[in-house]
C-alpha cells in the first residue's frame, strides 16, 4: 500500500491494512533480537501537566524527581535542565511561539486550580452530537472575539492619513469599522466575558501547542490529519466544555499571526487524532512510575497493541525508540503494548478495562485469548 503522510519508512516492514485494527506494522524480514526497527522524532505536540512543569524539562522531558530544575524563561512556563535545552526549545517555538506561551502564562498563571475540580470522570462520554451542538453555541461569541480581535490590528496599524485624534481614540478602545463591521462594546464584552470564563490549564497547553506546530510546520499537517480518527474524544462532558472555552481563551490572546489557524475544525483535528495516537510521556528509571504528560508522534503511531509485544518502546528524550523483544519472523505483525509498566501486570479483565478506557478497544492478542 502506499504510505500515508507521515508514516514509517524501513526496510525492515511494511505497512499494511488489517481486517480488524486499521493499518499495522508486519515485519518485511526476519529481525534478530534487540535490532533497532525504527526511532520516531516527529513530535507534533506534547503536554507536561502543569503540576510537573518545575521538574520535568519543557524540551527533553528529563525529569529531576521532585527537585525544581534551574534553568527558567521568565514569563513562558517552562522549566529546562540546560541552558543548551532552553535555547532549542525557544528556537523551536519561533519569536510568535514564545510570545504565544507569554499570553497563555499570563492568563493561567494564578488559576491553574480553579477548573480542576470540574471534572466528573463518571460522566458518559460526549457522543457526536453533543460534540457538534457544543461547538456550534460558542460560535457566536468567536465571531465577536474575532471583530474585536481584528479591531485590535486595526488599532495597531496606522492608516496613511488617519488623524492624530482618531489614532488615540482606536488605541483606545473607540468604536471602529472592521471591513465594514463596526466595533462596539458588545464584541469587547464577548472577550472579555471569555478571559473570565474558567480555565484548563492543560487543556491550553494541548491546544497551545497544537496550534503553534501547524503555524510552524503547515507542511506536515497531513501527516496528523493521516492518523487514525476518534470521532468522541472528549473523556466527559466537562472535557468537552474545557475544550470549547479554551477556544474561545485562545481567540482573545494568541498573537495576531497564529489567530486565524485558531477555529473549531483545526482544534477538533488536534483532539480526534491525539485521543487514540498519544504516548505518555513517563520517568525513565523507575518502570514509568511517574506520568507527567503526554505527546503525539505520528510515526510512532503506526504500531498496533498487544499486551504480548514483541517490540519493546522507550523514550531517549524528545525521540521513541523500537526495539525487538525476541526474534521476529518475515510476515509477523511488530507489536508494542499501550500498557506502563504496572498496568502490564494487571489480569486480562483489568487489563481490557484499561485498554477500553483509555484507547477504545477491546483486545484480541494471544495473551488475551490464552485460557
Amino acid at each position: 500500500m502506499e504510505l500515508p503522510p507521515g508514516a514509517p519508512p524501513s526496510p525492515l516492514f511494511t505497512l499494511r491494512e488489517t481486517p480488524l485494527s486499521g493499518r499495522a506494522i508486519f515485519a518485511a524480514q526476519d529481525i534478530p533480537a534487540d535490532t533497532l526497527v525504527f526511532r520516531s522524532a516527529d513530535l507534533v505536540l506534547s503536554v507536561v501537566l502543569r503540576e510537573y512543569r518545575r521538574e520535568v524539562c519543557g524540551h527533553c522531558f528529563s525529569y529531576e524527581y521532585g527537585r525544581d530544575l534551574l534553568v527558567r524563561d521568565g514569563g513562558v512556563g517552562f522549566a529546562f535542565c540546560s541552558e543548551e535545552c532552553r535555547q532549542l526549545w525557544r528556537e523551536e517555538q519561533g519569536e510568535v511561539g514564545v510570545e504565544c506561551w507569554r499570553k497563555v502564562e499570563g492568563l493561567v498563571r494564578g488559576r491553574s486550580r480553579e477548573d480542576s475540580e470540574m471534572v466528573d470522570v463518571g460522566l458518559p462520554r460526549p457522543r457526536s452530537k453533543e460534540i457538534d451542538e457544543a461547538w456550534a453555541s460558542v460560535g457566536a461569541q468567536a465571531e465577536l472575539i474575532r471583530v474585536a480581535r481584528a479591531g485590535e490590528r486595526d488599532a495597531n496599524t496606522v492608516p496613511q492619513g488617519l488623524s492624530n485624534e482618531r489614532q488615540v481614540r482606536l488605541a483606545n478602545g473607540a468604536t471602529a469599522h472592521v471591513g465594514g463591521v463596526k466595533v462596539t462594546k458588545q464584541h469587547r464584552k464577548a472577550l472579555q466575558k471569555a478571559l473570565l470564563s474558567p480555565i484548563n490549564p492543560d487543556v491550553m497547553t494541548f491546544c497551545a501547542a497544537g496550534l503553534l506546530w501547524r503555524y510552524n510546520h503547515p507542511r506536515d499537517w497531513d501527516k496528523l490529519l493521516a492518523l487514525a480518527v476518534d470521532v468522541t474524544p472528549y473523556h466527559n462532558s466537562d472535557d468537552l466544555q474545557a475544550f470549547t472555552r479554551t477556544y474561545l481563551h485562545l481567540l482573545s490572546i494568541l498573537p495576531l499571526p497564529v489567530l486565524e489557524l485558531c477555529t473549531p475544525d483545526t482544534l477538533r483535528a488536534l483532539s480526534t487524532r491525539d485521543s487514540h495516537n498519544s504516548f505518555g510521556i513517563r520517568s525513565l528509571e523507575d518502570d514509568g512510575s511517574e506520568f507527567f504528560g503526554y505527546g503525539c508522534w505520528p510515526s510512532a503511531s503506526y504500531f498496533n497493541h498487544s499486551c504480548g509485544p514483541n517490540v519493546e518502546k522507550r523514550r531517549v528524550g524528545r525521540a521513541w525508540e523500537f526495539r525487538t523483544a525476541q526474534e521476529v519472523k518475515a510476515g509477523e505483525e511488530l507489536c508494542i503494548t499501550y500498557l506502563s509498566g504496572e498496568e502490564r501486570k494487571l489480569s486480562r479483565g483489568r487489563r481490557g478495562v484499561v485498554l477500553r478506557a483509555n484507547w477504545g478497544f477491546v483486545c484480541g492478542c494471544e495473551r488475551c485469548e490464552e485460557l
